[in-house]
C-alpha cells in the first residue's frame, strides 16, 4: 500500500482557518466544561451536565453563525 502511495507522490492539503479552530477550542473545548460544570452544580446530575455539554455548545455556535451572516449582510458605508 506505502508503495503505490509514495509512486504517485501525490498528497491532499488541507487550509483550515484561524477562526475555524479557534472557534472550536473557544466553544467545545472550554464552553462545552464551563456549561457541564455549571449544569453538574446547578442540577446535581451528571446526565444533565453530560446533556448541557453536548447541546449547548451547538446552540452556541448556530447563534455566532447567524450574527455572523448578518453581520455580512449589513450594509457598509461607502470607501472614502
Amino acid at each position: 500500500m506505502r508503495s503505490r502511495a509514495a509512486r504517485t507522490k501525490e498528497f491532499t492539503v488541507y487550509v483550515v482557518p484561524a477562526w475555524k479552530w479557534k472557534e472550536f477550542i473557544a466553544f467545545e473545548l472550554i464552553g462545552g466544561t464551563a456549561f457541564y460544570l455549571v449544569c453538574r452544580k446547578i442540577a446535581h446530575s451528571e446526565l444533565f451536565g453530560i446533556a448541557a455539554n453536548i447541546a449547548l455548545p451547538q446552540m452556541l455556535k448556530y447563534i455566532m453563525s447567524s450574527y455572523r451572516k448578518q453581520a455580512k449582510d449589513a450594509p457598509q458605508p461607502p470607501p472614502s
